[in-house]
């Protein structure tokens, strides 16, 4: 999915598909899609992106599966 992508100071990556609107600065689709603060655009997500994600909602279904099976 073509957008904004930036690695937060904390691993966690932020995705803004249209704009980015900051105090000092405004990224948009349309418009400036300079590199700023972190942000970049992508037409296609980075490879490390895809790989956090995944990640993350394997760990998210495995939260889960384990809480229902707590709770039985």
């Amino acid at each position: 999915m073509e957008g904004f992508y930036k690695l937060d100071e904390n691993g966690s990556w932020l995705f803004a598909p249209n704009f980015v609107y900051a105090k000092d600065y405004i990224l948009e689709k349309d418009g400036n899609r300079e590199e700023v603060d972190g942000w970049k655009w992508y037409d296609t997500p980075p490879q490390e992106y895809l790989i956090w994600k995944f990640n993350n909602e394997n760990a998210a279904l495995n939260d889960k599966t384990i809480t229902n099976e707590e709770t039985n």
